[in-house]
């Protein structure tokens, strides 16, 4: 630590008086600090942090040594906290199984990019009366009495030209699952 406790360039009245109030508790001080925190970069600047909040205090504790000390555990409990926080996010940020946003991966943007095309050209090549009925089904959210009313057809051909539309779709699309292509 510099001998001199005022910051570079500044003069103030009552330096001197700071620095002989301060210098006979700066060695408990760091040897507290270090003891808290394990690191004598850290103790310094939690100290420094300190002093510099006790040069700012109007009117300055009348128990300076009991305020450096509280001010110096709760500044160090602070930057353990704040280590300890740092520490966690950046573990978990590296782990190899932590999940990457699909916006972020090029690979899956354009992966999902082709299985959109491919749908679309699919769902374009039904013929229309099972595109219409898949269209409002899938794409619009609507129930079977709904499209039955649109559509101004029976519930049972909705649920009918739902199902080929679909069976239409996975042919198309060469779904590879026995289970899907079974009828869903």
């Amino acid at each position: 630590m510099p001998s001199t406790l005022s910051p570079p360039g500044a003069t103030r009245p009552g330096d001197e008086l700071f620095e002989s109030a301060v210098r006979p508790h700066l060695r408990a001080l760091l040897s507290f600090a270090r003891s808290l925190l394990g690191s004598d970069d850290l103790a310094h600047d939690v100290v420094q942090e300190a002093l510099i909040a006790l040069w700012h205090e109007r009117p300055p504790p009348e128990r300076r040594r009991a305020w450096l000390q509280r001010t110096v555990l709760h500044r160090s409990l602070h930057a353990r906290r704040s280590a300890s926080r740092r520490l966690r996010h950046e573990t978990g940020c590296g782990r190899p199984d932590c999940e990457v946003c699909e916006h972020s991966d090029p690979a899956r943007a354009a992966e999902l990019a082709e299985l959109r095309r491919a749908l679309q050209q699919a769902v374009e090549g039904l013929p229309g009366p099972f595109r219409d009925v898949f269209v409002l089904r899938e794409v619009e959210g609507l129930d079977y009495d709904a499209i039955a009313r649109r559509l101004a057809i029976p519930a049972g051909t909705v649920r009918s030209r739902l199902s080929r539309a679909r069976s239409e779709l996975r042919s198309r699309l060469g779904d590879g699952n026995p289970e899907a292509s079974a009828g869903t």
